[in-house]
């Protein structure tokens, strides 16, 4: 009887699974082959409106690349590459699995039509029961599909998916994007979608550091972050107080203290507590006393999740920086930072503190070439600070030129101050060209650095040596001046330093103008990063002085949109 009863199931159980493969294999119509799907994207390219517009899927979903798709399926003969007639190949996997991981890079995954593509791939689940996979249509969606997430995520890897911040403050040579189309055709082959994508994101050490960094924040998150620690009076060596306790758990959960130390006391402030404080502000920009201040205490309670999305923004800027910038001398200007570095060959050959544009006076993001070293330069007075700022002071105090050593200029002809109504110009009728003669009033100093660019951004000398003992130096309408002048004139002319400084010096007693020409151009990149990792393998974060990394974050946390992608110098 009970043998009768599992006969009986067994039969219920069959008849429903043979309904279930009929009503599938209804759903597909027949069996198709790989000719089938083929003629079926042929069609769809064909029929679409323009070789730009109206490629898309039989859901609607829009593509990002159509002409690129377009390409692609035209140069194989419109032959499928990622299914056949028996449904997807093991590459749609191997591309899934990675754009599932896309936030490794600081990307979101879920722009890479992932739904639509698994919601197509479910289906194939139904194979067992004997129905085809999936339709020609369907395969047509899929192949359009995962080949246009190919070329988005490669494309973001190549040169980042914010383009219209990156256009409005972001004036450097751009990396090569490489051929989207030849690169989809190497990962097809086999086991080759990973090291095709890996290799066309950036390879520099920084962003290899930086996406490391991104994932020890990521762990540190995932775990809860870090504490707050309350406000209160500043904290150093001697103090105890259970606020202490809360700072000790802070800097060990961020890795400036040791985890399996015995801290004995946790409240009190000890030697080791303020060795990792030093270490914390070093690695913050703040000055290094070992106190928790105002300024250590705000960069501590800055969450985890904030730096995470800090470091995801600095990713996105390295996808714009050019790959190589080449082994010869190179100027490196971090503005961030406040500092300027020599490089050559990797090795780092100077290192200045510098001032930069204060906020309003924003030292922009471009390269260029220094082509020359001017000791005793002229300043030739921008026209927006001519007008608006000295105006105001020559009508105040005719003596204010004559005091400051400045020319009035008419073209190339020099104009007598006391033959101007000054009560008569104004800013917006201000024609004249105002040029400062060499001397200890002159803002440039008494050393320029001379590289053609279009902003009228110098890097040069100061006769305010204050300036440099703050913190945070942004003072500038968005010239660079650098704290060691004499010693990068030295470095950037070459092979006999101490030749090459007596030179410099002999010219700046004279008080005359002197041109020093390069005898090679050297490369300056004046860039922008809040967050990236030192030669010496320590994260470093800066505040964002321009409010830059905010309408970059903007983008890299909405969807991505199709005119993102057409948006570009």
């Amino acid at each position: 009887m009970v043998h009768s009863a599992v006969k009986t199931v067994f039969v219920v159980i069959s008849s429903v699974l043979l309904l279930l493969a009929v009503s599938w294999g209804e759903c597909f119509c027949a069996d198709i082959s790989t000719d089938d799907i083929a003629a079926a994207i042929q069609k769809r390219i064909k029929t679409a409106k323009s070789r730009t517009y109206g490629l898309c899927c039989d859901s609607g979903e829009r593509l990002y690349f159509p002409a690129e798709v377009r390409i692609f399926y035209s140069r194989r003969g419109f032959s499928p590459a990622w299914t056949d007639s028996e449904g997807p190949l093991s590459v749609s996997n191997s591309l899934l699995k990675i754009l599932r991981n896309a936030s490794r890079h600081g990307l979101r995954p879920e722009d890479y039509h992932l739904a639509s593509i698994e919601e197509l791939l479910s289906g194939t689940k139904w194979k067992i029961f004997g129905g085809s996979p999936l339709s020609a249509e369907s395969s047509t969606d899929l192949e359009f599909l995962l080949t246009d997430a190919f070329f988005l995520y490669a494309s973001h890897l190549a040169s980042g998916k914010v383009k219209e911040e990156k256009n409005k403050a972001w004036f450097l040579r751009e990396r090569a994007v490489p051929d989207l189309t030849r690169a989809v055709e190497q990962a097809l082959e086999p086991k080759q979608m990973e090291a095709v994508l890996e290799s066309i994101a950036p390879y520099s050490l920084s962003y290899v550091r930086l996406v490391a960094a991104l994932r020890k924040y990521r762990e540190i998150d995932r775990k809860g972050g870090w504490p707050i620690v309350p406000a209160g009076a500043a904290m150093k060596k001697g103090t105890s107080s259970e606020r202490v306790s809360l700072l000790r758990e802070r800097l060990r959960i961020s890795g400036e203290l040791p985890k399996n130390m015995d801290f004995g006391e946790k409240e009190l402030f000890d030697d080791s507590l303020e060795k990792a404080v030093k270490d914390f502000q070093e690695s913050h920009g703040i000055n290094v006393d070992g106190i928790v201040g105002t300024s250590t205490l705000e960069a501590l309670n800055v969450t985890a999740a904030e730096r995470i999305r800090q470091i995801e923004v600095n990713l996105e800027r390295l996808r714009w920086m050019p790959e190589d910038l080449g082994r010869d001398m190179l100027v490196i200007v971090n503005i961030p930072e406040f500092r300027l570095r020599v490089v050559e060959d990797g090795n780092e050959k100077l290192s200045s503190k510098i001032v930069v544009g204060k906020y309003g006076g924003n030292t922009p993001v471009f390269n260029s070439s220094i082509k020359s070293i001017i000791v005793n330069p002229y300043w030739s007075v921008p026209h927006n600070i001519a007008a608006e700022e000295v105006l105001p002071l020559i009508k105040k105090s005719p003596e204010y030129l004559p005091y400051k050593g400045m020319k009035v200029l008419s073209g190339t002809r020099i104009v007598h101050p006391w033959t101007v109504d000054w009560e008569k110009v104004t800013a917006q009728n201000f024609k004249f060209q105002l040029r400062q003669d060499p001397g200890p009033r002159n803002p440039l100093g008494r050393i320029k650095f001379n590289f053609p660019n279009p902003f009228d951004v110098y890097l040069h000398d100061t006769p305010d040596r204050r300036l440099f003992e703050w913190e945070e130096r942004n003072f500038s309408h968005g010239c660079i001046r650098v704290e060691n002048p004499t010693e990068l004139a030295v470095v950037l002319l070459g092979k006999d330093p101490e030749k090459s400084r007596k030179q410099i010096l002999s010219a700046t007693d004279t008080g005359k103008e002197t041109v020093f020409p390069l005898a090679k151009p050297v490369g300056i990149y004046v860039i922008y990063f809040t967050a990236w990792v030192d030669d010496a393998g320590k994260l470093q974060f800066r505040k964002d002085i321009y409010n830059h990394d905010a309408p970059v974050r903007a983008v890299l946390e909405r969807p991505v949109l199709p005119s993102d992608q057409k948006t570009g110098r």
